[in-house]
Protein backbone atom coordinates (compact mmCIF):
# COMPACT_ATOMS: atom_id res chain seq x y z
CA UNK A 1 0.00 0.00 0.00
CA UNK A 2 1.09 3.79 -1.03
CA UNK A 3 2.30 5.60 1.79
CA UNK A 4 3.28 9.32 2.13
CA UNK A 5 7.06 10.12 2.75
CA UNK A 6 6.06 11.69 5.75
CA UNK A 7 4.52 9.09 7.04
CA UNK A 8 7.47 6.32 6.44
CA UNK A 9 9.74 9.11 7.90
CA UNK A 10 7.36 9.52 11.11
CA UNK A 11 7.23 5.59 11.69
CA UNK A 12 11.22 5.20 10.62
CA UNK A 13 12.31 7.69 13.53
CA UNK A 14 9.76 5.71 15.71
CA UNK A 15 11.38 2.35 14.65
CA UNK A 16 14.89 4.23 15.40
CA UNK A 17 13.66 5.38 18.46
CA UNK A 18 12.35 2.33 20.13
CA UNK A 19 15.41 0.26 18.93
CA UNK A 20 17.76 2.59 20.83
CA UNK A 21 15.25 2.27 23.99
CA UNK A 22 15.62 -1.16 23.94
CA UNK A 23 19.12 -2.22 22.72
CA UNK A 24 20.98 1.26 24.41
CA UNK A 25 22.33 1.52 20.45
CA UNK A 26 20.92 4.13 17.57
CA UNK A 27 20.40 2.55 14.07
CA UNK A 28 21.88 4.81 11.58
CA UNK A 29 20.63 4.95 7.55
CA UNK A 30 22.77 4.31 4.99
CA UNK A 31 22.64 4.73 1.38
CA UNK A 32 24.11 1.71 -0.76
CA UNK A 33 25.42 2.77 -4.55
CA UNK A 34 25.06 -0.44 -5.56
CA UNK A 35 21.49 -2.24 -4.74
CA UNK A 36 19.56 -5.12 -6.27
CA UNK A 37 19.17 -5.24 -10.16
CA UNK A 38 15.15 -5.72 -10.00
CA UNK A 39 12.65 -3.14 -10.08
CA UNK A 40 11.91 -3.48 -5.73
CA UNK A 41 13.86 -1.37 -3.61
CA UNK A 42 13.29 -1.68 0.12
CA UNK A 43 12.00 1.79 1.68
CA UNK A 44 14.94 2.33 4.04
CA UNK A 45 18.26 0.47 5.12
CA UNK A 46 19.85 0.92 8.58
CA UNK A 47 23.06 -0.26 10.21
CA UNK A 48 22.81 -1.40 13.68
CA UNK A 49 25.82 -1.67 15.85
CA UNK A 50 25.52 -3.48 18.95
CA UNK A 51 27.94 -5.42 21.64
CA UNK A 52 30.67 -5.09 19.14
CA UNK A 53 28.56 -6.40 16.06
CA UNK A 54 26.96 -4.67 13.00
CA UNK A 55 23.60 -5.47 12.05
CA UNK A 56 21.98 -4.43 8.04
CA UNK A 57 18.20 -3.29 8.72
CA UNK A 58 16.12 -3.62 5.31
CA UNK A 59 13.19 -1.97 6.11
CA UNK A 60 9.63 -1.76 4.27
CA UNK A 61 6.56 0.50 5.41
CA UNK A 62 3.05 -0.06 4.87
CA UNK A 63 0.41 2.01 6.45
CA UNK A 64 -1.34 -1.51 7.90
CA UNK A 65 -0.31 -5.38 7.78
CA UNK A 66 -2.62 -8.28 8.08
CA UNK A 67 -1.41 -11.63 7.44
CA UNK A 68 -2.08 -11.82 3.04
CA UNK A 69 0.16 -8.30 3.00
CA UNK A 70 3.07 -9.83 5.33
CA UNK A 71 3.67 -13.02 3.08
CA UNK A 72 3.75 -10.62 0.17
CA UNK A 73 6.31 -8.01 1.55
CA UNK A 74 8.35 -11.27 3.33
CA UNK A 75 9.03 -12.29 -0.38
CA UNK A 76 9.42 -8.80 -1.84
CA UNK A 77 12.44 -8.62 1.25
CA UNK A 78 13.46 -12.19 0.47
CA UNK A 79 13.82 -11.73 -3.16
CA UNK A 80 15.30 -8.25 -3.14
CA UNK A 81 18.00 -9.89 -0.39
CA UNK A 82 18.81 -12.99 -2.57
CA UNK A 83 19.74 -10.23 -5.32
CA UNK A 84 21.54 -7.93 -3.73
CA UNK A 85 25.19 -9.70 -3.42
CA UNK A 86 27.30 -10.15 -0.79
CA UNK A 87 26.52 -8.51 2.44
CA UNK A 88 29.41 -8.76 4.98
CA UNK A 89 27.23 -7.87 7.91
CA UNK A 90 24.17 -10.03 9.71
CA UNK A 91 20.74 -8.48 7.37
CA UNK A 92 17.79 -8.57 8.95
CA UNK A 93 14.35 -7.79 6.98
CA UNK A 94 11.80 -5.41 8.91
CA UNK A 95 8.30 -4.37 8.36
CA UNK A 96 7.07 -1.55 10.10
CA UNK A 97 3.18 -0.34 9.90
CA UNK A 98 0.86 1.95 11.91
CA UNK A 99 -0.91 -1.00 12.73
CA UNK A 100 -0.29 -4.71 12.58
CA UNK A 101 -3.07 -7.59 13.20
CA UNK A 102 -2.31 -10.67 15.66
CA UNK A 103 -2.59 -13.02 12.43
CA UNK A 104 0.66 -10.77 10.86
CA UNK A 105 2.92 -10.50 13.66
CA UNK A 106 2.66 -14.43 14.47
CA UNK A 107 3.40 -14.77 10.65
CA UNK A 108 6.30 -12.59 10.93
CA UNK A 109 7.61 -14.31 13.89
CA UNK A 110 7.34 -17.58 12.77
CA UNK A 111 9.28 -16.83 9.35
CA UNK A 112 11.89 -14.42 11.75
CA UNK A 113 10.96 -11.38 10.17
CA UNK A 114 11.24 -8.11 12.58
CA UNK A 115 8.77 -6.08 12.99
CA UNK A 116 7.57 -2.56 14.35
CA UNK A 117 4.46 -0.83 14.96
CA UNK A 118 2.92 2.30 15.96
CA UNK A 119 2.09 0.85 19.53
CA UNK A 120 5.32 0.05 19.80
CA UNK A 121 5.49 -3.47 19.63
CA UNK A 122 9.14 -4.50 18.29
CA UNK A 123 10.88 -7.30 16.79
CA UNK A 124 14.78 -8.40 15.61
CA UNK A 125 15.49 -11.86 15.19
CA UNK A 126 18.98 -11.91 14.57
CA UNK A 127 21.78 -13.90 16.01
CA UNK A 128 22.89 -12.37 18.91
CA UNK A 129 20.57 -9.71 18.89
CA UNK A 130 16.71 -10.87 20.02
CA UNK A 131 14.37 -8.34 20.82
CA UNK A 132 10.78 -8.98 21.35
CA UNK A 133 8.63 -5.99 22.63
CA UNK A 134 4.94 -7.55 22.32
CA UNK A 135 2.10 -4.06 23.08
CA UNK A 136 -1.52 -4.11 22.42
CA UNK A 137 -2.59 -1.87 19.73
CA UNK A 138 -3.68 1.36 20.76
CA UNK A 139 -7.39 2.22 21.22
CA UNK A 140 -7.46 4.07 17.61
CA UNK A 141 -5.49 1.19 15.89
CA UNK A 142 -7.91 -1.32 17.65
CA UNK A 143 -10.87 -0.07 16.06
CA UNK A 144 -9.19 0.15 12.51
CA UNK A 145 -8.46 -3.47 13.19
CA UNK A 146 -11.96 -4.22 14.12
CA UNK A 147 -14.09 -2.62 11.68
CA UNK A 148 -15.29 -5.74 9.81
CA UNK A 149 -17.54 -6.34 12.91
CA UNK A 150 -19.47 -3.54 13.06
CA UNK A 151 -22.43 -2.07 11.15
CA UNK A 152 -22.68 -3.29 7.36
CA UNK A 153 -19.31 -4.86 7.21
CA UNK A 154 -20.86 -7.07 10.03
CA UNK A 155 -23.66 -7.94 8.40
CA UNK A 156 -21.63 -9.26 5.18
CA UNK A 157 -19.54 -11.42 7.46
CA UNK A 158 -22.43 -12.42 8.90
CA UNK A 159 -23.39 -13.51 5.32
CA UNK A 160 -20.74 -14.98 4.54
CA UNK A 161 -20.34 -17.44 7.40
CA UNK A 162 -23.61 -18.69 6.53
CA UNK A 163 -22.74 -19.92 3.48
CA UNK A 164 -20.35 -22.57 5.07
CA UNK A 165 -18.02 -24.26 2.55
CA UNK A 166 -19.97 -22.95 -0.41
CA UNK A 167 -18.19 -20.92 -2.99
CA UNK A 168 -20.12 -17.39 -2.86
CA UNK A 169 -19.95 -14.22 -5.26
CA UNK A 170 -20.12 -10.32 -4.43
CA UNK A 171 -23.24 -10.04 -5.33
CA UNK A 172 -24.44 -13.15 -3.97
CA UNK A 173 -22.89 -11.91 -0.58
CA UNK A 174 -24.65 -8.49 -1.11
CA UNK A 175 -28.24 -9.84 -1.46
CA UNK A 176 -28.22 -12.09 1.57
CA UNK A 177 -26.36 -9.27 3.37
CA UNK A 178 -28.81 -6.81 2.39
CA UNK A 179 -25.71 -4.20 2.10
CA UNK A 180 -24.23 -2.47 -1.12
CA UNK A 181 -21.90 -4.56 -3.62
CA UNK A 182 -19.48 -1.81 -3.47
CA UNK A 183 -19.51 -2.18 0.84
CA UNK A 184 -19.48 -6.31 0.30
CA UNK A 185 -16.47 -5.83 -1.57
CA UNK A 186 -14.40 -3.94 0.09
CA UNK A 187 -15.27 -6.39 2.95
CA UNK A 188 -14.47 -9.24 1.09
CA UNK A 189 -11.25 -7.65 0.16
CA UNK A 190 -10.84 -7.42 4.26
CA UNK A 191 -11.00 -10.87 4.80
CA UNK A 192 -8.95 -11.97 1.86
CA UNK A 193 -5.71 -9.65 3.68
CA UNK A 194 -6.93 -11.89 6.67
CA UNK A 195 -6.70 -14.82 4.63
CA UNK A 196 -9.86 -16.25 5.94
CA UNK A 197 -10.81 -17.09 2.45
CA UNK A 198 -9.80 -19.11 -0.79
CA UNK A 199 -10.22 -17.10 -3.92
CA UNK A 200 -10.85 -18.37 -7.39
CA UNK A 201 -11.31 -16.26 -10.49
CA UNK A 202 -10.93 -12.75 -11.20
CA UNK A 203 -12.94 -9.92 -12.35
CA UNK A 204 -16.73 -10.55 -12.23
CA UNK A 205 -16.49 -13.91 -12.13
CA UNK A 206 -14.35 -13.65 -8.72
CA UNK A 207 -15.66 -16.14 -6.16
CA UNK A 208 -14.36 -17.01 -2.74
CA UNK A 209 -14.93 -19.62 0.03
CA UNK A 210 -14.64 -19.36 3.71
CA UNK A 211 -11.64 -21.50 4.57
CA UNK A 212 -10.75 -20.48 8.31
CA UNK A 213 -13.98 -20.18 9.91
CA UNK A 214 -12.08 -20.40 13.57
CA UNK A 215 -10.29 -17.27 12.79
CA UNK A 216 -12.96 -15.30 11.76
CA UNK A 217 -14.70 -16.42 15.02
CA UNK A 218 -12.01 -15.88 17.35
CA UNK A 219 -10.88 -12.27 15.71
CA UNK A 220 -14.71 -11.31 16.15
CA UNK A 221 -14.86 -12.88 20.02
CA UNK A 222 -11.93 -10.61 20.75
CA UNK A 223 -13.79 -7.70 19.15
CA UNK A 224 -17.25 -8.84 21.18
CA UNK A 225 -15.12 -8.48 24.42
CA UNK A 226 -13.87 -5.22 23.82
CA UNK A 227 -16.95 -3.51 23.22
CA UNK A 228 -19.59 -2.24 25.43
CA UNK A 229 -22.84 -4.24 25.38
CA UNK A 230 -26.31 -2.10 24.42
CA UNK A 231 -28.24 -2.30 27.80
CA UNK A 232 -31.73 -3.86 27.48
CA UNK A 233 -34.36 -2.34 28.86
CA UNK A 234 -36.24 -4.56 31.57
CA UNK A 235 -40.07 -5.28 32.17
CA UNK A 236 -42.11 -7.10 34.38
CA UNK A 237 -44.78 -9.32 33.23
CA UNK A 238 -46.76 -11.23 35.96
CA UNK A 239 -47.92 -14.67 36.51
CA UNK A 240 -45.96 -16.38 33.25
CA UNK A 241 -42.92 -18.91 32.81
CA UNK A 242 -40.60 -18.53 30.31
CA UNK A 243 -41.82 -20.42 28.12
CA UNK A 244 -45.50 -18.81 28.11
CA UNK A 245 -44.15 -15.92 28.10
CA UNK A 246 -42.15 -16.33 24.72
CA UNK A 247 -45.26 -17.59 23.23
CA UNK A 248 -47.39 -14.38 24.66
CA UNK A 249 -44.52 -12.15 22.71
CA UNK A 250 -44.56 -14.43 19.75
CA UNK A 251 -48.45 -14.07 19.64
CA UNK A 252 -48.36 -10.19 19.96
CA UNK A 253 -45.97 -9.51 17.39
CA UNK A 254 -47.07 -11.38 14.75
CA UNK A 255 -50.69 -9.81 15.50
CA UNK A 256 -49.02 -6.29 15.35
CA UNK A 257 -46.79 -7.52 12.37
CA UNK A 258 -44.00 -6.62 14.16
CA UNK A 259 -40.55 -8.43 13.30
CA UNK A 260 -38.79 -9.74 16.31
CA UNK A 261 -36.20 -12.98 17.83
CA UNK A 262 -35.53 -13.90 20.63
CA UNK A 263 -31.65 -13.23 22.06
CA UNK A 264 -28.97 -13.81 24.33
CA UNK A 265 -29.72 -16.53 26.83
CA UNK A 266 -32.86 -16.91 25.36
CA UNK A 267 -31.82 -17.79 21.70
CA UNK A 268 -28.94 -19.97 23.35
CA UNK A 269 -31.07 -22.33 25.15
CA UNK A 270 -33.02 -22.89 21.96
CA UNK A 271 -30.49 -23.78 19.86
CA UNK A 272 -28.65 -25.99 22.34
CA UNK A 273 -30.01 -26.50 26.01
CA UNK A 274 -27.38 -25.74 28.63
CA UNK A 275 -28.25 -24.30 32.02
CA UNK A 276 -30.61 -26.62 34.07
CA UNK A 277 -33.02 -23.06 34.59
CA UNK A 278 -33.36 -19.76 33.01
CA UNK A 279 -35.85 -17.11 34.83
CA UNK A 280 -35.83 -14.41 32.20
CA UNK A 281 -36.32 -14.08 28.51
CA UNK A 282 -34.26 -11.80 26.14
CA UNK A 283 -35.76 -10.34 22.70
CA UNK A 284 -34.95 -7.89 20.23
CA UNK A 285 -37.49 -5.72 18.33
CA UNK A 286 -37.57 -2.67 16.64
CA UNK A 287 -38.22 0.65 18.37
CA UNK A 288 -40.99 2.62 18.29
CA UNK A 289 -44.91 2.85 18.48
CA UNK A 290 -45.61 -0.60 17.75
CA UNK A 291 -43.30 -1.87 20.20
CA UNK A 292 -44.96 0.00 23.26
CA UNK A 293 -48.20 -1.98 21.88
CA UNK A 294 -47.16 -4.92 22.16
CA UNK A 295 -45.42 -4.45 25.86
CA UNK A 296 -48.50 -2.91 26.21
CA UNK A 297 -50.94 -5.92 25.29
CA UNK A 298 -48.52 -8.46 27.33
CA UNK A 299 -49.13 -5.95 30.30
CA UNK A 300 -44.84 -5.24 30.52
CA UNK A 301 -43.98 -3.52 33.20
CA UNK A 302 -40.96 -1.49 33.40
CA UNK A 303 -38.99 -2.29 36.60
CA UNK A 304 -35.01 -2.15 37.68
CA UNK A 305 -34.99 -4.82 40.04
CA UNK A 306 -37.69 -8.67 39.79
CA UNK A 307 -37.52 -8.28 35.99
CA UNK A 308 -38.11 -10.87 33.42
CA UNK A 309 -37.88 -9.65 30.26
CA UNK A 310 -35.11 -7.82 28.64
CA UNK A 311 -35.76 -6.12 25.52
CA UNK A 312 -32.92 -4.90 22.92
CA UNK A 313 -34.12 -2.31 20.50
CA UNK A 314 -33.16 -2.03 17.52
CA UNK A 315 -33.44 0.92 15.05
CA UNK A 316 -33.90 -1.88 11.72
CA UNK A 317 -35.53 -4.39 11.11
CA UNK A 318 -33.39 -5.60 8.69
CA UNK A 319 -30.89 -6.21 11.87
CA UNK A 320 -32.79 -9.26 12.66
CA UNK A 321 -32.25 -10.47 8.69
CA UNK A 322 -30.65 -13.97 9.93
CA UNK A 323 -33.29 -15.00 12.69
CA UNK A 324 -34.42 -18.27 12.43
CA UNK A 325 -38.12 -19.87 12.63
CA UNK A 326 -37.28 -22.76 15.57
CA UNK A 327 -39.98 -24.31 17.68
CA UNK A 328 -42.28 -21.82 16.50
CA UNK A 329 -40.82 -19.03 17.73
CA UNK A 330 -38.67 -16.19 15.88
CA UNK A 331 -34.92 -16.93 17.13
CA UNK A 332 -31.51 -14.86 16.50
CA UNK A 333 -29.31 -17.71 14.67
CA UNK A 334 -26.88 -19.39 16.03
CA UNK A 335 -23.95 -17.25 15.23
CA UNK A 336 -25.65 -13.79 16.78
CA UNK A 337 -26.75 -15.89 19.52
CA UNK A 338 -23.38 -16.23 20.17
CA UNK A 339 -21.62 -13.37 19.78
CA UNK A 340 -25.03 -11.97 22.64
CA UNK A 341 -23.53 -14.79 25.18
CA UNK A 342 -20.08 -13.51 25.17
CA UNK A 343 -21.41 -9.85 26.29
CA UNK A 344 -24.09 -11.16 28.53
CA UNK A 345 -23.41 -11.86 32.86
CA UNK A 346 -23.52 -14.86 34.64
CA UNK A 347 -22.93 -17.79 33.26
CA UNK A 348 -24.00 -16.69 29.34
CA UNK A 349 -20.07 -17.79 28.19
CA UNK A 350 -20.34 -21.14 29.54
CA UNK A 351 -23.66 -21.35 27.39
CA UNK A 352 -21.70 -19.50 24.61
CA UNK A 353 -18.89 -22.18 24.38
CA UNK A 354 -21.49 -24.84 24.68
CA UNK A 355 -23.04 -23.23 21.48
CA UNK A 356 -19.67 -22.68 19.38
CA UNK A 357 -18.91 -26.41 19.58
CA UNK A 358 -22.49 -27.86 18.76
CA UNK A 359 -23.44 -25.28 16.23
CA UNK A 360 -20.73 -23.40 14.89
CA UNK A 361 -17.67 -25.62 14.99
CA UNK A 362 -19.34 -28.90 14.48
Amino acid sequence: MTMESRTIDTLVEDFASAVAATTGSSPVTIHESKLSQGPYRPDVLMELKHEGGSFRLVIEAKRSLFPRDAREAIWQLRNYLAHSGSISNPTVPVLIAETISPGARELLRDERVGYFDSSGSLFIPAKGLYVLVDRPASRKHTRSLSNLFVGRRAQVLHAVWLFGRDWFGVHQVAERAGVSPATTSETLIGIERREWVEVRGSGPSKERCLINPRALLDAWSAHQASVKPKAARHFYVRSTTPPDLQRQIDHACEAHGVPYEFADITAGQVHTPYLSSVSQVFCRMPAGGDMQAILASIDARPVREGWNLGVHEIPLDSELRFRQRVNDLWVADPLQAYLDLLQAGGRAKELAQHLRAEKLEA
